[in-house]
C-alpha cells in the first residue's frame, strides 16, 4: 500500500501552495547570520529609538524625486517601534513591523541556539500562490508609500 502512487493533481497542487515546516535543529552555525542581522537591527533601532537618528542619508536618488519604493520609512518605522509608537511605525511602513518582530525573532533564535545547542527551524517553501501574494503585497505596499510621500519627504523622527 506504500508504494500507491499519489493522484495526478496531487503533485501539481503541491507546486502552488506553501509548505511550512516547523523543526528543531542541532547545528546552530548554519543560521547564525541571521541572529547576527537580528541583532545588528534590534541594536541599532533601539540605540536610534534612545539617541535619535544617524546623520546618514540613507535615500535612493528616486527619493529626491518623489517615487517611493517599498522599503521608503522602513527605518524611521522600526525605530519607532523600538520607541513603542506602533502607530507612527504603521504610518511610516507596515513592513517596518515584521522586520524588527522578525528581528528580535532571530536574536532569540540564536540566544536559544547557544543556550540549549540546538534551536528552531521554520522553513518556508512559498510555492507559487505564495509567490504571487508575495508580489501583490509588494505592489500594495509600493502604491501605499507612494501615497505616504509628503510624509516620507520629511525628515521625520
Amino acid at each position: 500500500m506504500a508504494d500507491t502512487p499519489a493522484p495526478a493533481g496531487a503533485l501539481h497542487r503541491s507546486r502552488w501552495l506553501p509548505d511550512v515546516r516547523l523543526g528543531w535543529e542541532t547545528r546552530n552555525a548554519r543560521w547564525w547570520w541571521l541572529g547576527a542581522a537580528g541583532a545588528l537591527v534590534v541594536v541599532a533601532g533601539a540605540a536610534m529609538a534612545v539617541w535619535g537618528m544617524f546623520p546618514v542619508d540613507l535615500h535612493e536618488p528616486t527619493h529626491f524625486a518623489g517615487i517611493m519604493s517599498p522599503t521608503c520609512g522602513l527605518t524611521r518605522s522600526v525605530v519607532a517601534v523600538f520607541r513603542g509608537d506602533l502607530t507612527l511605525a504603521w504610518r511610516y511602513n507596515p513592513a517596518g513591523l515584521l522586520v524588527a518582530a522578525v528581528s528580535v525573532a532571530f536574536l532569540v533564535r540564536l540566544a536559544a541556539g547557544w543556550a540549549m545547542g540546538r534551536g528552531p527551524v521554520l522553513r518556508v517553501r512559498p510555492g507559487r500562490l505564495g509567490w504571487i501574494v508575495l508580489g501583490l503585497a509588494l505592489v500594495a505596499l509600493e502604491i501605499r508609500q507612494q501615497g505616504q510621500a509628503e510624509l516620507l519627504m520629511t525628515t521625520g523622527l
